[in-house]
């Protein structure tokens, strides 16, 4: 027993002696000569791994970070400096764990820092070695040549064939890294930097052609040092829980481009996973493959989706699949997705679905949906591009076969081909969806197959599917080709809900055609029709019959204050969707039903960075009741400006600088400011500064020309204007000033002592 009672005391004394594991910060660095251990900075025996993946096979801790060098000057024996490249046919990620309070990090080195370097991972490699790195320079275009069909100067143009795992060659990249622009034939390599393959357009092996120049563009000459070529056996970026297991990984500030297929793909092995900050560009299948997302998302779950740019991809910015069973929760938040399906760009063999998202069901039919606590907010999904004539145009999001229980909340969808919203519900349902303070601007303008290119378009497919119990709360519909909502209902529609919304056209359109029951109150609706603006549970109204008293929903309940009135923007033309002083969308909401986590208006950050006024608004209810509409009228709170000046009134000859403060942050630049001189003539300084912003600065030559005496800034009418739509001219401080050039006579009769 003592025996037994020794030994239970080494036991427990050797446990508790051993530490916890510990995080450390690796190193990644390209351009070292040498795989080092990865534990320090400078390139030697203990310096950075030089790839991707073996940095990524020393993570085995929480907390553990992998600093990836980017674009940096030579050093610690580095021969050149490094273009910050990584290329590579897929990166896999499995069994790597952090946990809920110390993830697994892989970042650029130096991130959220001054300096932070830029890293760049391609599914792109050299086709070939030598000094042309496998390409070969066309010698005769005629039809019995080298390079047969090739149109204008044919030496110009370069063949290659590498083998697998890059045979289809898909494309190629340009010296700046982006892709080569990609054409349907060996007749339309008319541009440089333009490129053909049978590999892009039929998926059948043959050589790629590129029209790369002589001299200098030569392939691996000075100006063309990487004319790398696509990798199309995996032609992933990330693919992350494909095996076993990972969990608590943030990929964070990288930009992730020119790939066949998903810049980051999340399978089923796969959970609590933030892809935050980085740039994914340029993904590229061949012709019509649809395998080219920006991400894709395959069963995985507790996704976070934040603060990306997405674009140029030949299919949807990011493609969602849910978890086997239970419920998926996902958070898209703060995406730039724009000009997905750019042809102009990315070219004419690139073709694939480009919508903004598809979030859909597990499997692709009928499998599990449910996204209970899943969000899509703060996003901008704009100017998205038509890549096949014979499809309907890209859509900004589709619910696709089973997709349920999803707040959508704070988005703006612009100019977009396809309608901004598809509740296709071909395989179950989408139910249960909930919108609110969303912006729904020019959607279906292009080609829209079997939709009518309305903000929101309902497919309920037959039978035994539905799209039930949807809350359309405060959203702004502007300038829509088919209206606000429009569909096929040809299954379960029930409990649908529109409330608080703005609906303007300034056309002669129908705004509403929905057949089946709902509710249909306190909207502001507007279109120029003389014919049937709404259509609602079978019941149609015309423009002067949108009486607040009417009973547009049907249910046998008068007073649904419903309006067709102008909303009153504070300016349509400039996209700024504020409603103006003296609007009937002001106080013309009710908290009715109202989803709960709408506390606030929208409040999108990234309009203001992307030419748009600001929407980071994020106002409480300013009134008796809520507005109509996605923004809440400020009411009168004052906007003021003060002038400063470089120097002290009276002003003497010279330049002065002339600095504008604001009170609050103005979405469109102020001014002219004009100085009103002492006898009635004028002067004009141009201000100039950042918007949003709230500081701006002009220049004023005080000479001859300028009157001496009391003299008075003023700004235009209206001039002043902030993202809540508030519009003053008032200058509180500094308006006033003197001009002075006239030097004090000289001192006479001085004395010197008493």
């Amino acid at each position: 027993m003592l025996a037994q009672r020794a030994i239970l005391a080494v036991v427990v004394v050797i446990l508790v002696g051993v530490p916890a594991a510990q995080s450390a910060t690796y190193y990644v660095d390209g351009n070292c000569l040498n795989s080092g251990t990865g534990a320090t900075i400078a390139c030697g025996a203990s310096g950075p791994k030089k790839t991707l993946d073996e940095g990524i096979a020393l993570l085995q801790n929480p907390g553990d970070i992998l600093n990836v060098r980017g674009v940096h000057a030579a050093h610690d024996g580095e021969s050149v400096n490094f273009d910050g490249r990584y290329g590579a046919d897929q990166i896999v990620i499995n069994g790597k764990n952090g946990s809920s309070s110390a993830a697994i990090t892989l970042q650029p080195y130096g991130y959220g820092q001054t300096g932070q370097e830029s890293v760049y991972l391609e599914g792109t490699g050299a086709p070939g070695s030598g000094a042309t790195l496998g390409w070969t320079q066309c010698s005769n275009c005629s039809s019995g040549g080298d390079c047969p069909g090739v149109p204008g100067v044919c030496q110009e143009v370069w063949r290659t064939q590498p083998s697998f795992p890059m045979d289809l060659a898909l494309g190629a990249q340009r010296p700046d890294g982006t892709p080569t622009y990609r054409a349907t034939s060996i007749g339309g390599l008319t541009g440089q930097f333009y490129s053909y393959s049978t590999g892009s357009t039929s998926g059948t092996v043959g050589p790629l052609y590129a029209r790369w120049g002589t001299g200098s563009q030569a392939p691996g000459a000075s100006a063309n040092l990487k004319p790398y070529v696509f990798f199309n056996n995996n032609g992933s970026g990330f693919v992350i829980g494909s095996g076993s297991a990972a969990s608590y990984i943030t990929i964070r500030g990288l930009t992730i481009r020119c790939h066949r297929r998903a810049a980051i793909t999340l399978q089923s092995g796969a959970s609590n996973i933030t892809v935050d900050n980085n740039k994914i560009l340029y993904d590229a299948d061949r012709m019509d493959n649809g395998s080219d997302y920006g991400l894709a998302v395959y069963g995985a779950n507790n996704i976070k989706i934040t603060n990306n740019e997405i674009a140029y991809t030949g299919s949807e910015g990011i493609h969602i699949q849910a978890a086997a069973s239970g419920a998926t929760t996902h958070t898209i938040l703060g995406n730039w997705i724009h000009h997905l399906g750019d042809q102009s760009v990315v070219g004419p063999a690139v073709v694939g679905t480009p919508a903004g998202m598809i979030l859909g069901d597990n499997g692709g039919g009928t499998g599990n949906g449910d996204y209970t606590g899943s969000v899509v907010g703060y996003n901008l999904i704009e100017n998205l591009q038509s890549n096949n004539p014979n499809r309907a145009g890209p859509k900004g999001i589709i619910f696709e076969n089973n997709s349920n229980n999803w707040m959508v909340r704070d988005n703006i969808f612009r100019n977009l081909p396809g309608e901004c919203i598809k509740l296709d519900a071909n395989g179950i349902s989408t139910d249960n969806i909930q919108f609110f303070n969303n912006l729904f601007v020019q959607c279906g303008h292009g080609n829209v197959g079997t939709g009518n290119g309305a903000a929101i378009v309902y497919n309920i497919a037959g039978s035994g599917r539905s799209a039930s119990r949807n809350t359309i709360y405060n959203n702004t519909f502007v300038g829509n080709a088919g209206g606000v909502v429009s569909g096929a209902y040809n299954g379960t529609c029930t409990g649908n809900v529109f409330r608080n919304n703005i609906m303007y056209d300034s056309g002669a359109i129908r705004m509403i055609d929905f057949p089946p029951s709902g509710t249909f109150q306190n909207n502001v609706v507007y279109s120029t029709s003389t014919g049937t603006v709404v259509s609602f549970n079978g019941n149609s109204f015309t423009c002067a019959q949108l009486l607040p008293a009417a009973d547009v929903d049907g249910d046998g309940v008068t007073n649904d204050k419903v309006q067709c009135v102008d909303a009153k923007f504070v300016s349509a033309s400039g996209n700024n969707y504020h409603v103006a002083a003296g609007s009937p969308a002001i106080d013309a909401g009710t908290s009715t039903g109202m989803p709960s986590a709408r506390t606030t208006s929208i409040n999108n950050s990234l309009a203001a960075a992307h030419g748009l006024p600001s929407y980071a608004d994020s106002l409480g209810k300013t009134g008796l009741s809520w507005d109509a509409g996605a923004a809440e009228y400020s009411g009168s709170t004052a906007l003021l400006s003060a002038i400063t000046l470089s120097h002290p009134s009276p002003i003497p000859t010279g330049t002065l600088t002339v600095t504008l403060t604001a009170s609050t942050s103005l979405v469109q630049l102020p001014g002219p400011l004009t100085l009103l001189e002492s006898d009635g003539s004028s002067k004009t300084v141009v201000l100039s500064g950042l918007v949003p912003g709230s500081t701006f600065t002009g220049s004023l030559v005080v000479d001859t020309s300028v009157a001496e005496g009391a003299a008075t800034f003023a700004l235009p009418v209206g001039s002043l204007v902030d993202g809540s739509g508030n519009t003053s001219n008032t200058i509180a401080t500094g308006a006033s000033i003197v001009i002075d050039q006239t030097p004090p006579s000289a001192p006479r009769n001085l004395r010197a002592g008493p």
